[in-house]
């Protein structure tokens, strides 16, 4: 390799490497007992004294860098507002967006196997996340891996819905209804942070047959859709990657 190819290469592993530093050395210390959004990260309420500290990064605004794929790993993070996209780069150097990470939901968790992340996760939207102080010793550290446990098992078990089986209108249909079940919404009307090409990415569909399958949704009565609004009817269609959920 060239010697300016590896000073640059050195130059930019050192930019990520003050970047992840400065972000730590920001964060404000928050005890998950006494914040107000405890439920919403843990989904329940944590006793007094439990002991779990985490630092609340500044709010990463729309297209912000959260961490880089190859990163070196540092501290997981849960996402308390809005959304974060993950993004994969493979080897040909094409891009898939690999998921989307929401409001309770952890991120970067298997950069802990690794040593660095698998994904660049940037804001969707204007996003807030705390950072998990790696590794700390809370007084229920057997109840904290329970949580976590529980939360890396949902999110897997999301990830592998079937929707690579179905046809690209239930494909949609099922991203929406997860999306919905996710953000846990207490009516029947959703924002969607994402774009049509981002979501296509990650069903494996172009971004017009997205457009599409989103207009027969709304022709046949299952959604109302107007630009990134999205209001499904009430009650909620069950898509067959869920009818058995």
């Amino acid at each position: 390799m060239p010697l300016g190819q590896r000073a640059g290469l050195r130059s930019r592993a050192m930019y990520r490497t003050m970047r992840t530093a400065r972000r730590a050395r920001c964060g404000t210390d928050v005890d998950c007992a006494d914040c107000p959004s405890v439920r919403r990260c843990w989904g329940e309420k944590l006793p007094q004294g439990f002991g779990l500290h985490v630092q609340r990064q500044p709010r990463l605004e729309r297209g912000t860098t959260l961490f880089a794929q190859g990163e070196r790993f540092e501290a997981a993070c849960i996402v308390v507002a809005g959304c974060l996209t993950l993004r994969e780069t493979m080897p040909d150097g094409t891009e898939r967006i690999a998921g989307f990470r929401l409001p309770g939901e952890l991120v970067g968790l298997e950069g802990w196997s690794r040593g660095v992340h698998s994904f660049t996760a940037t804001a969707a939207c204007s996003t807030t996340v705390c950072r998990l102080k790696w590794p700390q010793r809370v007084s229920g550290s057997a109840a904290l891996l329970e949580r976590l446990l529980r939360k890396t098992a949902g999110q897997l078990d999301s990830a592998a819905k079937p929707w690579a089986g179905l046809p690209a209108i239930e494909r949609v249909a099922a991203f929406i209804e997860d999306f919905a079940r996710r953000m846990r919404v207490s009516d029947a009307s959703l924002l969607l942070p994402m774009t049509r090409a981002e979501i296509g990415s990650h069903l494996g569909l172009a971004e017009e047959t997205v457009v599409r399958a989103l207009a027969q949704l709304q022709r046949s009565g299952r959604l109302e859709v107007k630009g990134r609004s999205v209001t499904l009817q009430s009650p909620p269609h069950r898509s067959a990657a869920f009818a058995a959920s």
